[in-house]
């Protein structure tokens, strides 16, 4: 197991600094007279609705209405107005993106029917798998951009990425806060929550050189609408900008993260009398607990399991009892039927009606706030990201930037259905060196810039999940010793010894096992890259390119044993090389009238990984790491002479094959749409945002992971929902769809639309704050097999509050009209389903100094 150091890392930068430091530099940054004056006609922007520049979203100094992508931007104004707090809000102002619930964890957004990647700064992070939650509070601005990252930033999802930029010591690019200042943030809400914030920064000098500095805290202990959960999080973030010399500037920065927030998949037992009207099947599991006091309160693996030398090792050496996992059946063989499809479900000799059947079984109403949750249940989260940035001023046309970035992540969980996972000390790092300059040609101004970077990998991944089932437990009643799953432990043998025979076979245990890892993936990636972006301005046209040069070095082993010792995989580390290229082209013209139609095609690759992001043993020695995707997006964009008014419409088609995170399955993901996006200052008191989507996203992996909805399977096979819900069936989706099936993407609605009224109104020495809107999803089915129907719903936002010179008031109410409506699960869609929250509201008292 590796351990964090920040010594270490701090040593090195400042290595870095003293050699760059001493460099031979050029002429002086650009100067204040030298920057180009903007001027606002119209009425003023208060929430900062209407975007400027896209900085981030290529790299280039190019307006936002004049990047040829599909491209939202969030000011920290708007994450302030709009009680933005978490990934999930973003939904909200952003088309193309709606977020599934991974477990009730707000890691990670998605967008077009993908998960998208978490930038900080333009480098990426590590994988956020339902860890913890990605909070936008401290950011100075966020970016969603949606389809493959720009050249200059590596190898992202095909969905597109989320770039955080934290808040610094400087008002713009290349001017620092005029004086020290700070803000102190108190809020309190419904269901006892608690969230303190303090902000603040000061310019200084650093001997002759200007320097400043910035800090951003927050600290939350709070209750939640659902019963028994209570998430912590603490956030420092701290940047450091100094002026090394006329020419050069340095950014140094970290965030450090922890948390406390465990996932609660939200409701079991699914039917759609649950949906409907909130009936819940009730009734107890088999009971499976025995008296060894190991594991009084949970079911061990002796017990949830039967070890057997005669199960193989790719079941764990275990024939579960608490799950069957079911293939293709013959006229022979099949014990069941799905969808017509014949089934061969082993391990249930007597039928799953009487292995799996609950005892006492009846039905109840439940409430929202009863979710599927355990108070043994834990998940423990360190995040550490830390930034050097060095930027050389090389003439006025000319830039060259150095930095330095490096991402960490601690994580450790157990949920009592079954899932246990560990990524102890996940490290990445990346250098990137790029130039930035422009050319002046007869009637054309060329941007460019070029460079190279390189990133280094190191993912160890740890997952238990054998015997994971969720509908055995009433969660009425709540947990018992007969529906707990142990949790894994490094060294499950303490209390056990494995029994071989003469020639070495193993042959059972002698007392008592505890879980295992049943997935341990340690891997390595380095990767050096070399990209070239050019932005072609000729006249009113404008044509974008882009192209990189990706070569990996990748190593990675399966290190599990079942639970007789014997391999998961083949004892090898198994390595290769491989390149990629990637490239985009886009066209756009700038119309007098203000709008600004394009066309984009982009061919790229990506990483295709596990859930950690981490390589998969068995997709090296084929080359299937890499994946491969397309996206080809017309659109139109426009902005008013008098920054008043912003809108963009775009259609898109794009495809990407690669492996599912959760389950190493081969997955091929279709996707077209159309996006609207628009912002409006009406007048001096009146602001709207709106966003509209229509995608349809459709998928094809027959290895892929199906949990079959138990009601749906017993009332294919003529028996009761309860008597299947005391085990849990699956296969793979083949088995019970047919081969090379197109698919619905399951929980992602076809129709999504948002509308948010914003009042700003002078009073006094401030002004009064009001917004009001909602958020629409149209009906959908929880999952690929169309199961159950999760009905259409709109979600009431308000807000109201008053600004003045050195403080703030606003108090927010989320769900205004509890809508109860329900989120499908990225994982066992078919089984779980989370609940709404209902009405909930907060109020934020803000103080400046």
């Amino acid at each position: 197991m590796k351990t964090f150091t920040h010594k270490t890392l701090y040593l090195t930068m400042l290595s870095l600094f003293a050699s760059y430091s001493g460099a031979t530099l050029a002429q002086e940054p650009p100067s204040d007279e030298d920057m180009e004056t903007i001027s606002i006609t119209g009425v003023k922007d208060l929430n900062s609705l209407i975007p400027i520049e896209s900085k981030s979203a290529f790299g280039l100094d190019k307006s936002l209405v004049e990047t040829p992508r599909s491209v939202t931007d969030i000011s920290s104004d708007l994450i302030e107005a709009y009680g933005l707090r978490s990934v999930d809000d973003l939904v909200r102002i952003t088309p193309g993106a709606f977020t599934s619930s991974f477990f009730g964890i707000q890691g990670a957004m998605d967008i077009r029917g993908e998960s998208a990647d978490n930038y900080f700064r333009g480098f990426r992070r590590i994988a956020n798998p339902g860890a913890f939650k990605t909070n936008i509070r401290g950011a100075k601005g966020l970016e969603v951009m949606r389809g493959p990252v720009s050249p200059l930033y590596g190898n992202g999802s095909v969905g597109g990425q989320l770039n955080y930029s934290p808040k610094s010591a400087k008002s713009d690019a290349t001017k620092y806060f005029d004086e020290a200042t700070g803000e102190i943030h108190l809020t309190l809400g419904t269901y006892d929550q608690k969230i303190l914030a303090v902000e603040g920064g000061t310019p200084f000098m650093l001997g002759d050189k200007q320097a400043g500095v910035y800090i951003f805290a927050e600290a939350e202990d709070s209750g939640s609408y659902y019963d028994n959960y209570e998430p912590t999080n603490e956030i420092v973030q701290v940047a450091l900008d100094v002026d090394l010399t006329d020419k050069t500037l340095m950014e140094f920065g970290f965030q450090y993260q922890t948390s406390d927030a465990i996932q609660v998949p939200g409701w079991n037992r699914v039917t759609q009398d649950l949906i409907d009207n909130g009936t819940y099947i009730t009734g107890a599991p088999v009971a499976k607990n025995s008296d060894n006091p190991i594991g009084a309160d949970r079911l061990l693996p002796q017990e949830s399991g039967f070890i057997s030398p005669f199960a193989p090792y790719f079941i764990n050496s275990s024939f579960s009892g608490v799950g069957t996992f079911c293939s293709p059946g013959t006229a022979d063989n099949s014990n069941y039927t799905y969808n017509a499809m014949l089934l061969s479900c082993p391990g249930v000799a007597d039928g799953i009606e009487n292995a799996y059947a609950l005892s006492n079984p009846g039905t109840a109403q439940i409430d929202h706030k009863t979710t599927f949750i355990d108070d043994i249940d834990f998940a423990d989260s360190t995040a550490f990201t830390a930034y050097l940035d060095f930027t050389t001023y090389l003439s006025d046309d000319m830039t060259w930037k150095n930095q330095f970035y490096y991402d960490y992540m601690d994580h450790t969980k157990f949920q009592s259905w079954g899932f246990t996972a560990d990524y102890p000390g996940a490290e990445a790092m990346e250098f990137r060196s790029s130039l930035n300059f422009e050319t002046f040609h007869d009637n054309a101004t060329i941007q460019h810039i070029t460079g190279i970077s390189i990133r280094n990998e190191d993912l160890d991944y740890n997952h238990a999940y054998y015997d994971e089932t969720f509908d055995f437990r009433d969660i009425i009643v709540g947990p018992t010793p007969d529906d707990r799953i142990d949790w894994a432990v490094d060294d499950p043998y303490e209390d056990a010894t494995i029994i071989y025979d003469e020639d070495g076979n193993p042959t059972g245990i002698d007392g008592t096992v505890r879980r295992n890892y049943n997935e341990e993936q340690v891997s390595t990636m380095l990767n050096a890259g070399l990209f070239y972006i050019a932005d072609i301005t000729l006249e009113s046209w404008s044509i974008l390119l882009g192209a990189r040069y990706d070569y990996f070095d990748v190593e990675s082993e399966d290190q599990a044993i079942s639970l007789l010792g014997i391999p998961f995989g083949d004892g090898e580390v198994h390595t290769d090389t491989e390149s990629a290229f990637s490239y985009n082209v886009s066209v756009s013209y700038k119309m007098e009238s203000g709008f600004v139609p394009y066309a984009t095609y982009a061919e790229s690759s990506s990483l295709s990984t596990n859930q950690l992001g981490g390589i998969i043993p068995s997709s090296v020695d084929n080359g299937e790491y890499l994946a491969e995707s397309t996206l080809a997006e017309l659109g139109i964009k426009y902005s008013s002479d008098d920054e008043s008014l912003y809108a963009a419409l775009a259609v898109f088609d794009q495809e990407k094959t690669d492996r599912i995170g959760q389950t190493s399955a081969l997955v091929a993901v279709y996707s077209e749409g159309v996006e609207f996006e628009a912002r409006a200052i009406l007048n001096e008191s009146f602001s709207l945002t709106a966003t509209a989507t229509h995608i349809e996203t459709t998928e094809v992996s027959d290895g892929a992971l199906a949990v079959i909805n138990g009601a749906d399977f017993a009332a294919q096979n003529g028996l009761e929902a309860y008597q299947v819900y005391g085990g849990r069936i699956a296969g793979n989706r083949s088995t019970f769809v047919g081969e090379g099936v197109e698919l619905d993407r399951g929980g992602l609605p076809d129709n999504t639309m948002s509308l948010f009224l914003n009042y700003n109104k002078p009073l006094e020495r401030g002004r009064v704050t009001a917004s009001l809107g909602f958020g629409w999803a149209d009906e959908t089915y929880t999952d690929v097999l169309e199961t159950i129907l999760l009905p259409s719903y709109m979600v009431w936002t308000g807000s109201v509050g008053y600004v003045a010179e050195n403080y703030r008031i606003l108090l927010s109410v989320n769900n205004l009209f509890e809508e109860e409506y329900y989120t499908s699960a990225d994982l066992f869609d078919s089984v779980v389903v989370k609940p709404s929250e209902g009405r909930t509201g907060s109020i934020m008292f803000s103080y400046s100094f």
